[in-house]
């Protein structure tokens, strides 16, 4: 059978590239749309739980370019503009009952891709929402009108061409003019002289506009400021409010400076004040900005390079059509982002460029300046001598930090390693960030838990609840703790106490209690059923004889106990007389396990469905109406004995389909049954079943989100619940629960008391949706890459920074220029460094690098060793190696470069350096240094000696008493060796720009030969062998192809004798144009979207499906799954392509060519897309899933069974 493949996405790319603020749901609502990738993403705060909550995350299967929000005049809610790479102009409206966005209209102005002469890349809108204007970095700008028929549904007109050939657009926004025609406004580049004469002067930016004449439907280009160019660094616009509530006109950003143009007014700039550790000749840069409008100020909120906040106002004259001054006054110093945004209910959100983003909230915007703390006077470039103010960034004072949102992006490399003691998943090692914002991260497949509280009690409690008053309650006021002979009740509030006068049985062991429909409370324990009424009247109710309750269940109205030997009794409360009444009884003639009762359905008196586990590895489900006698409905046998049974009302992944009465049965070998009980007959449908350890498994019913759940607990705890319209089955990520029960208070609206051994905790979900939690530890500079030790639970890691200076370097230039300004006044001393990873780190000049060496523990998480190397070498590559002769010892080998500067490539020498691993590989010992006449950027074990990629060559070095030795190489790649892999005695090197090439290694002759290599270029980031023949290829532009050797040439060259002796043709002959004699052939390839960064075969979990691993610099994380059925690969297939038919993506963008971005998709199906099965209509389901010959929950099931193989 051919290589079939499935990919999946683990971890959703974190990097937001665009972001917009508005009211998408509801009217009044403060929400965000985050582009994250190929993802829309629709973030709302949640004050309950001060957290950000993801409300719909939507994947649009294709390059989001630009988003912007737009309301037309009277609306309340906004709609949502978006530009992609389909080449089309999509308006969005999202749906707040269905939560999702419905595609309102579609308009398509250009050719598909990114393509720089094809509007989108740009998109303004009108503040008025009459029109919008798209436009291409160069030549190309349309303007569509927008408006309402006569049905209140949105119309676009036909596009309105404003093209201008020779011209370059670095920005473009709208124009606030009231009801004026509307306005937009573009810096651009004229280039035709600079392009026609190579001697003609550089070309000049300028602030071009362009006003659309809504009489004329014709759009006219102005140029006010012809004959005066812009700064030559101009690179943002900011549209300053107009009409009654300000002068209107743009603010121009430019590296130190903010001008305020408008025609018919004087131009004004002002100085941006600069950090004080900042070098005379570096520019300080603007990178985002947010403009707070009320209805009588405004200001603008506006970052820096370096991550420091401005305030800009203006001071204008009393009619507010006249602008005196621009004021800007530092204001806080937050990550440096890609986008921020300003809520109108005081909070402030950071789509931070690196790492996490972050939310805050405005303690104060009306502070006065007090940081500046003197100036400096710099000679421009013309010549112009200049004063900066200065100041020196301090703690938050207007910014209070409220959440973080995780985001992985840039993710550099990625690792799985061993599970840890608590915890029977692998985990992922990943190098994140950038500069002093790097961090190692470890990821655990499982949703994170917050501890609210822990008490440790005298003994340990074999069962917990929760329990209200009153039924009607939305919180609950006791906690009740069963022990083997007494029960304890405790009180929920500010604190924990214990309670004496609740009426319940305390010197006996408690099976079920809970709280009854007339707010009656229920205990039932071994010697009968103790029934607490509203007016603290007690009834009993004994078991007869001798006998005890081995097992009780109950619900609000409904209660039944078995005696032993399989008696039942049923009980029923009587609303009229608030008396429990027995009912019935039934004799089943075997051992019951367990007991489950249904929840009431609205509009009815009591649930119809009783189920009954027994040690025979079988389930009933019994008939609890009025004269049925408890009559058998259905059956269902397990796999063991079932030791748990919950039936809960759960949502559905049928779309358009009410919530179904599913039935879990967790079994004494650690297997969930998930089944669907028929509301009428009772039938036992759709049976689908997940291993959650290796105890036997309790359930418990809870609330995620507000819709039922289900807890399951074993050696390790699972929550099966509903997110997003999709059913979700995920561990939590914490030490394995003994008991739990869903709590609900003041201090923790969602969560659970849990008991672990004899302690007690409260915990709370923190990120529900997310398929792995996140361990954060910091590094000094960027991670270049890292290796595992082969013996020991460390990783070594090699963190490598440019234009960076030595810690000693940075306080001795902050010293030097406090000193030079104290000179001129009393200047305060800095009291405290800042951390860097919040407020940045000085810059140096272009060539000085910064480079670390790191020793960590992956089981204690701390640093044993750090190294720090001298002599500004950058170190680009690492790797263990076991060098032969050395007594199996092993030695890590760390490639660097000396004065390196990137473009164009420049350095002295390139360096081997040669570590010994000492206590137990906690520390390094310097062995050798060894000199090379390249750039060292691959390296790898290979036979005992150490594969080494130096520019184009690959060579082979071994273990020496002053250095390294080298014993042979070869020169046959073309470009550069950026990644090295073996199989046996075959080598693959990836080269920086031409895919893999295949080399074999002669012993006999000391030889390494190419024989193989791939007929495209690649441009190859991550390598990873499948086997001797078969490879799997990322780069740099979002492939994975996986390229084999013909299966006959292999054969040939491992038969060949004369391969050994170097002779054979195989290993000399030279293929077309000079190639190698054989061409690897391509069998798979698929567009993931985001540059790969690491790849790596492998199981998440043990046991689990082997994988191809691979990661996203964007921060996603994904997996191939081989798929080893050919009919599984025939539906798959068959299943997607009708999808693509009936359900073609949000943004217009054509599926097939998403994945055939730059080769055809061939031999993988794409799980994100078929995944998308469940949320269609239930109609087209029935005919998709018809003509595959299956049901819509059998397909579903299907994909849900290729999901748990993996995780």
């Amino acid at each position: 059978m051919s290589l079939s493949l499935y990919n999946l996405t683990l971890e959703k790319g974190g990097a937001i590239q665009c972001c917009c603020y508005g009211s998408f749901s509801a009217a009044k609502q403060h929400e965000m749309v985050c582009g994250r990738g190929p993802y829309l993403e629709l973030l709302r705060f949640d004050a309950a739980t001060a957290q950000l909550k993801s409300i719909s995350m939507t994947h649009a299967f294709g390059t989001l370019r630009a988003i912007a929000p737009f309301r037309l005049y009277g609306a309340s809610r906004d709609y949502l503009m978006v530009t992609s790479d389909s080449g089309r102009i999509v308006i969005l409206e999202f749906d707040a009952l269905k939560r999702e966005w419905i595609k309102v209209h579609q308009e398509t102005y250009g050719k598909s891709g990114v393509r720089r002469a094809v509007p989108g890349q740009y998109l303004a809108t009108d503040p008025r929402g009459r029109a919008v204007m798209l436009g291409a970095i160069s030549k190309q700008k349309f303007v569509y009108i927008l408006n309402r028929d006569s049905d209140a549904k949105i119309t676009i007109s036909s596009p309105l061409e404003a093209h201008k050939t020779f011209t370059l657009t670095y920005s473009l926004i709208g124009l606030d003019v009231g009801f004026d025609n509307p306005v937009f406004a573009a810096i651009e580049v004229d280039h035709e002289e600079s392009d026609e004469d190579p001697q003609a002067p550089d070309a000049e930016k300028h602030l071009v506009y362009y006003e659309l004449d809504l009489g004329l439907n014709h759009v006219i280009r102005k140029s006010p400021w012809a004959e005066e160019a812009l700064d030559t660094t101009a690179s943002m616009l900011l549209a300053v409010p107009g009409g009654e509530s300000g002068p209107g006109g743009v603010l121009v950003c430019s590296d130190n400076y903010l001008t305020y143009m408008n025609p018919g007014h004087d131009i004004i700039r002002e100085v941006i004040p600069r950090r004080q550790d900042m070098l005379p000749t570096n520019g300080l840069m603007v990178t985002c900005a947010s403009l707070h409008k009320r209805s009588d100020r405004y200001f603008f909120l506006v970052q820096s390079e370096y991550g420091d906040l401005y305030k800009v106002t203006l001071s204008v004259s009393a009619r507010k059509d006249t602008v005196n001054q621009i004021n800007i006054q530092y204001f806080d110093t937050v990550p440096v982002a890609n986008s921020i945004h300003i809520l109108k209910n005081g909070f402030f959100f950071v789509a931070s460029e690196f790492a996490n983003h972050k939310f805050y909230q405005f303690k104060s915007t009306e502070q006065e300046d007090d940081s500046v703390i003197g100036a400096m006077t710099v000679t421009q470039s013309s010549g112009k001598r200049e004063i900066f103010p200065l100041f020196n960034p301090r703690p938050l004072r207007n910014l209070q930090p409220i959440t973080d949102i995780e985001s992985l992006s840039p993710l550099i490399d990625l690792k799985v390693g061993d599970p840890s003691a608590d915890s029977e998943a692998k985990r992922l090692f990943a190098l994140c960030g950038r500069g002093p914002q790097s961090s190692i991260r470890v990821l655990q497949h499982g949703l994170s838990l917050g501890e609210l509280g822990t008490a440790h009690l005298d003994g340990a409690p074999d069962k917990v609840w929760t329990i209200k008053r009153k039924f009607a309650a939305d919180l609950h006021d006791y906690i009740v703790l069963s022990f083997p002979k007494m029960t304890l009740v405790l009180s929920v509030g500010d604190t924990v106490e214990a309670v004496h006068d609740s009426g319940f049985l305390r010197d006996a062991s408690t099976l079920v209690c809970r709280t009854m429909l007339d707010d009656s409370l229920l205990q039932v324990h071994s010697a009968g059923i103790r029934h607490i009424r509203k007016n603290r009247l007690i009834n009993e109710w004994k078991a007869p004889g001798k006998r005890t309750i081995v097992a009780a269940e109950a619900n609000e109205k409904q209660v039944v106990i078995t005696l032993g030997a399989g008696e039942l009794l049923y009980f029923e409360l009587d609303q009229g007389t608030s008396m429990l009444n027995e009912v019935c009884k039934k004799d089943l003639d075997r051992e019951v396990a367990c007991l489950a009762i249904g929840p009431i359905p609205e509009g009815r008196i009591r649930s119809r469905f009783l189920a009954v586990g027994f040690r025979d590895r079988r389930v009933l489900l019994l008939n609890l109406d009025p004269g049925e006698n408890m009559g058998t409905l259905a059956r269902q046998s397990c796999s063991s004995e079932p030791h748990g049974i919950c039936i809960v009302s759960m949502d559905t992944e049928i779309a358009g389909s009410e919530q179904e009465l599913c039935m879990y049965i967790g079994c004494v070998n650690g297997v969930v049954v998930r089944s669907v009980l028929d509301r009428t007959s009772g039938e036992i449908t759709d049976a689908r079943t997940r291993f959650c350890g290796v105890k036997p498994c309790q359930l418990v019913p809870t609330q995620s989100g507000g819709k039922t759940a289900v807890l399951v607990l074993s050696s390790r705890s699972w929550l099966g619940y509903f997110h997003q319209n999709k059913y979700h089955h995920s561990p939590l990520a914490s030490k394995p629960f003994d008991h739990a029960s869903f709590l609900s208070s003041e201090q923790c609206p969602e969560g659970f008391v849990a008991v672990t051994g004899s302690t007690v905790s409260i915990l709370a979900l923190e990120r529900v949706g997310d398929c792995f939690n996140q361990t954060t530890f910091p590094l000094k500079a960027t991670p270049r890459g890292f290796v595992k030790h082969p013996h020991y639970p460390h990783l070594i890691i090699i963190e490598t920074e440019h234009r960076a200076y030595t810690d000693e370097e940075k306080q001795g230039i902050r010293d030097k220029l406090r000193a030079s300004i104290a000179q001129e006044g009393d200047v305060p001393e800095q009291e405290e460094d800042l951390p860097e990873k919040d407020y940045g780190t000085i810059k140096a000049a272009q060539g000085k690098w910064c480079s670390y060496i790191r020793v960590w523990d992956t089981e204690q998480m701390v640093t044993h060793d750090l190294i720090e190397l001298e002599e500004n070498q950058a170190a680009v590559s690492i790797a263990t190696c076991t060098f032969h002769d050395t007594g199996g010892e092993v030695h890590l080998v760390v490639g660097t470069v000396k004065d390196f500067i990137p473009n164009p490539n420049c350095y002295s020498s390139g360096l081997l350096l040669t570590f010994r691993l000492r206590e137990e590989g906690k520390e390094l010992d310097l062995v050798h240094k060894t000199i090379i006449d390249g750039i060292p950027k691959a390296l790898h074990p290979f036979q005992g000696r150490l594969l080494v990629g130096v520019n184009n060559k690959v060579r082979i070095y071994d273990l020496g008493k002053m250095k390294l030795l080298r014993k042979c190489e070869n020169r046959q790649v073309p470009n550069m060796v950026v990644k090295l892999t073996s199989q046996g005695d075959r080598i693959f090197a990836g080269d920086i720009t031409d895919s893999v090439h295949l080399l074999k290694y002669s012993k006999q002759n000391n030889k390494l030969s190419v024989f193989a290599d791939d007929s495209l270029p690649r441009w190859t980031t991550a390598l990873v062998t499948l086997d001797r023949r078969t490879v799997a290829v990322g780069d740099k532009l979002g492939n994975i192809n996986v390229v084999r050797l013909d299966e006959h040439a292999s054969e040939d060259l491992d038969n060949d004798p004369n391969c050994d002796t170097g002779s054979s043709k195989w290993l000399y002959d030279r293929g077309f144009l000079q190639g190698a004699p054989q061409r690897l052939q391509l069998v798979a390839s698929y567009h993931v979207g985001s540059t790969v960064t690491s790849m790596e075969r492998t199981t998440l979990v043990t046991g689990g499906e082997e994988i191809i691993l691979y990661s996203t610099i964007s921060g996603s994380v994904g997996c191939l799954i081989p798929i080893r059925k050919k009919h599984d690969s025939e539906m798959l297939k068959l299943l997607e392509m009708h999808i693509r038919q009936e359900s073609p993506p949000l943004c217009g963008r054509d599926h097939l060519a998403y994945r055939s971005y730059y080769t055809p998709q061939k031999a993988v199906v794409d799980g994100d897309f078929v995944e998308t099965f469940s949320t269609l209509p239930y109609s087209i389901q029935t005919q998709i899933a018809g003509d595959l010959r299956k049901t819509p929950n059998e397909v579903i099931k299907r994909l849900e069974e290729i999901r748990n193989k993996v995780l």
